[in-house]
């Protein structure tokens, strides 16, 4: 096991309701001023906003909003939100939604009062030494950005995807509710399952010793995201199946589940780059198709870890360890085609002639290649992965 810090100082208030004590929480925290930051506006129709609202407002907490916020978000709308706050002297940020809304949220924490350029953090010319404090409310299951040190933000200037962590990142509470879900389409659900599951399984697949104890958490969270998950997809309205995957989706991305281990998250590297050149692909969604054509190439390296998810997930035993990596990765290709995920690049809308600019993406140009503990993943292995899911 290696060295390690450990911190996850995110305060969870989860159940029914709980929603309507924001205001309380924010005066016990000594908030005064609050920037809300919202997407296009479903927290409005759904009465949520109005509610939030109210109770900042039993508690004479002042607020201003920043709506508007997107799928994979920018940082036009994170300059807007940073003009907000100095403007309003704000003092604590508010976000109302799922990843996009938090990691727009995170971003202007840290750079509110950052004189340079504010992309220098995701390009890690600085490092953050302070940020305003962060309370969530979580409408969506699936990022984990609402426990996680990392904030990932769009530059539709450069279609580059990145992020950078730090516990300046973390969220000081989040109120979980898992009715606040209800209303999240099956399509979004979908999604929101696939994300939660493959932060588990990357770090699961990076380099452990033997009897790891992250590698035993990362899949006791895997495999009870694949028991609940298509329940949840199927039964939209059943609290408990929501509540369980609400809490997968913190504890999937707070770090716990490659406790003592590294981290690299390869194929989330290859998804940025998807999504940063088309910035209408949902992350779930690429990680889909993505994953099973990572999997298909890698499994050779690492027999050992693909058997044991599948003997520990789906209750696959056979003395072939090849055999049983292969049977594990149909199995979870079959889940995603449950899931209404599509197998395939073409699928999404991609041509052949966009494998250069994801390669070109995704290495940066041929200046990087993501660690693998076995073969790293150079330009031609990444060209190789996006090839095999082409069509």
């Amino acid at each position: 096991m290696k060295n390690f810090e450990f911190y996850t100082p995110t305060k969870i208030f989860f159940g029914q309701g709980r929603e309507n004590e924001i205001g309380q929480i924010l005066s016990e925290r000594n908030a005064h001023k609050v920037l809300i930051v919202i997407g296009k506006g479903s927290v409005i129709k759904s009465g949520l906003l109005e509610r939030v609202v109210c109770s900042l407002n039993q508690s004479k907490i002042e607020y201003v909003i920043l709506q508007g916020v997107r799928a994979n978000p920018t940082f036009d709308l994170v300059r807007e939100g940073i003009k907000l706050v100095r403007e309003n002297n704000v003092d604590y940020i508010l976000p109302i939604g799922g990843g996009s809304v938090i990691d727009t949220a995170k971003c202007i924490a840290v750079s509110y009062d950052y004189e340079g350029d504010i992309r220098d953090f995701n390009a890690r010319k600085v490092t953050p030494t302070h940020a305003l404090p962060i309370g969530v409310i979580l409408t969506i299951s699936a990022a984990g950005s609402e426990m996680s040190s990392s904030c990932v933000v769009q530059d539709d200037e450069t279609m580059m995807k990145n992020g950078f962590n730090s516990d300046f990142n973390r969220p000081a509470f989040v109120i979980e509710n898992p009715e606040l879900t209800y209303s999240v389409s099956k399509e979004q659900t979908a999604y929101g399952i696939v994300d939660i599951v493959m932060h588990s399984l990357e770090r699961y697949f990076y380099q452990s010793e033997e009897y790891e104890l992250a590698d035993d958490i990362a899949l006791a969270v895997i495999k009870n995201v694949f028991d609940v998950g298509l329940l949840c997809f199927n039964n939209p309205t059943n609290y408990e199946y929501r509540a369980k995957i609400m809490l997968d989706s913190s504890l999937s991305h707070n770090g716990i589940t490659h406790i003592g281990k590294g981290l690299s998250m390869p194929v989330h590297q290859l998804e940025h780059a998807l999504s940063g050149l088309y910035p209408n692909i949902a992350h779930g969604l690429g990680l889909a198709v993505l994953w099973p054509a990572w999997a298909k190439y890698y499994y050779k390296y690492d027999l050992d870890k693909f058997a044991k998810l599948g003997e520990v997930v789906f209750s696959i035993h056979k003395d072939d360890k090849e055999k049983a990596a292969l049977e594990t990765i149909e199995r979870i290709q079959k889940y995603f085609d449950e899931l209404g995920m599509p197998r395939t690049l073409k699928a999404l809308g991609l041509r052949e002639k966009d494998i250069n600019s994801l390669v070109e993406i995704a290495s940066r140009k041929g200046t990087r290649v993501i660690a693998h503990h076995s073969k790293d993943m150079d330009e031609e292995v990444m060209r190789i992965i996006y090839n095999s899911c082409m069509c």
